[in-house]
């Protein structure tokens, strides 16, 4: 089992997207991982650059908490995340904005279900 603490950054990936979260807490017994979704990268571009445009990453700060399998997550180095989080816009609570990260991770949720 893959050993997380609080408040670090692990990544949950699914075909060409990305699921950045932060830990929120470890429950051993059930080998099972608290953590709060806070960006979705898709890197779907069409240019094949590694770095997605800004359309290609979503909000995901004020979407729902995930328990996941611990052994899904990697962990995440700084410098990957920091490039993505840098372009994120701060945040404003737009409706539209909202709606669009909830989507975007239930579809990733969806994805993960389905390729497993």
């Amino acid at each position: 089992m893959v050993q997380f603490i609080n408040s670090q950054i692990v990544c949950l990936d699914c075909q060409n997207k990305s699921l950045y979260c932060e830990v929120i807490d470890i429950i051993k017994n059930r080998e099972t991982c608290w953590v709060r979704p806070v960006i979705l990268v898709d890197l779907n571009t069409q240019d094949n650059s590694y770095y997605p445009s800004k359309n290609d990453i979503y909000d995901l700060r004020f979407t729902s908490d995930l328990l996941w399998k611990i052994d899904d997550f990697r962990i995440v180095l700084d410098t990957e995340y920091i490039e993505f989080l840098a372009n994120l816009q701060e945040f404003e609570f737009d409706e539209d904005k909202l709606t669009l990260g909830k989507q975007q991770l239930r579809l990733f949720i969806q994805e993960i279900i389905k390729d497993s």
